[in-house]
């Protein structure tokens, strides 16, 4: 082989292991824009740090997250207790910095970064972050916790607050600034915590929030308000396992109980809601073979109960006629209770057994 055909063959040779190289090196590059971010943004660290004490009383808090966050996403997302005026809030890459408008009281300070700040991905946080330090010499420690229920089942959507309660005056909780938020978790238990244990008193409510933007929408959103106050002191400076159910005010309720059929009739008997409102269909159903019914869907409201043997098939309690004699009537085997039977949202009640002769 003479020289110009080696070096041509070394080319050649040089030229297949470089395409060899770049071809494994195309094999291990990942995708172009790297992997789906899916990890969402968090807080890893903040100044003061979690439950410090005699902190500055004009202290801008500074939170430091995993990741660039974006500054859009903070509006509405910021709260402060006791409620105090802001005066900004700067956010550039990881860092979340809150300045006040005037000094911070002197007390425990409550600040909650709610979910669903964004990173540049869109990728949402999905916890409620809360911050506590005081300016004081120490931190609270009074705190209140429970379970919001709705329709009898825990609810991660239900919010708690509490409301300071001055004097023996009723509330008005339209006008009312609340003192404390805290959101449930899966197992719709909340716990509000670093709270006065001076004696104060407060109101309990819970709402479930439809529209996620952690303030009660009076007529839009269900909520129960504890009657009672709640008094924290240092002898009791915990309540705990407050259950705070929440009930559509529509939510149907169901009726259930047995008719003993002490007729000649071998009929199933027929239970029957009649409405006390007008304009509101009654509600039937038949017994089953050993007499017991249920209603499963009643309406809330007040209504009449008969049980009777349907012996003319028009679910009501009235008269049929002989075959060997139609013009004569006979009343059916009914029975009419007294009281009126009055059914709440989603409650279930059961009558007493019903006989008929």
């Amino acid at each position: 082989m003479s020289g110009t055909e080696r070096a041509s063959a070394k080319r050649v040779i040089i030229a297949c292991a470089g395409a060899a190289l770049l071809a494994a090196c195309a094999v291990m590059e990942p995708p172009p824009g790297g992997p789906e971010d899916r990890i969402p943004p968090s807080i890893v660290s903040t100044v003061p740090r979690e439950d410090s004490a005699r902190i500055a009383r004009d202290v801008a808090p500074v939170f430091f997250f995993n990741e660039k966050v974006d500054p859009a996403s903070f509006k509405n997302r910021i709260l402060v207790y006791p409620p105090v005026e802001f005066d900004r809030l700067h956010v550039k890459g990881e860092r979340l910095e809150i300045a006040f408008r005037g000094l911070l009281p002197e007390t425990t300070v409550c600040i909650i970064v709610r979910s669903g700040i964004k990173d540049y991905h869109r990728v949402e946080s999905k916890q409620n972050f809360m911050l506590y330090f005081s300016t004081a010499d120490s931190i609270a420690r009074g705190e209140v916790s429970g379970i919001v229920l709705f329709k009898e089942k825990p609810d991660s959507a239900g919010v708690a607050e509490l409301f300071a309660v001055t004097g023996d005056t009723a509330m008005n909780l339209r006008s009312a600034k609340r003192s404390r938020v805290a959101f449930a978790g899966k197992d719709g238990r909340f716990v509000l915590r670093a709270l006065p244990t001076d004696g104060s008193r407060f109101l309990l409510r819970a709402f479930i929030d439809a529209d996620g933007d952690a303030r009660y929408s009076e007529g839009k959103e269900f909520a129960a308000l504890r009657p009672d106050t709640i008094a924290l002191d240092r002898f009791r400076p915990i309540r705990e396992d407050f259950r705070i159910v929440i009930i559509d005010p529509n939510e149907p309720g169901a009726v259930e109980g047995r008719i003993v059929n002490e007729t000649p009739f071998r009929a199933a008997p027929t239970i029957r809601l009649a409405p006390a409102a007008r304009g509101v269909q009654s509600i039937s159903a038949r017994a089953d073979s050993t007499g017991a019914f249920i209603l499963s869907r009643v309406p809330p409201g007040s209504y009449t109960v008969s049980a009777f043997i349907d012996v003319k098939p028009d679910t009501m309690c009235g008269v049929y006629y002989e075959g060997a004699d139609s013009t004569r009537a006979l009343n059916e085997p009914c029975v009419t209770l007294p009281d009126t039977l009055t059914i709440k949202p989603g409650e279930r009640r059961t009558l007493d057994p019903i006989t008929l002769k």
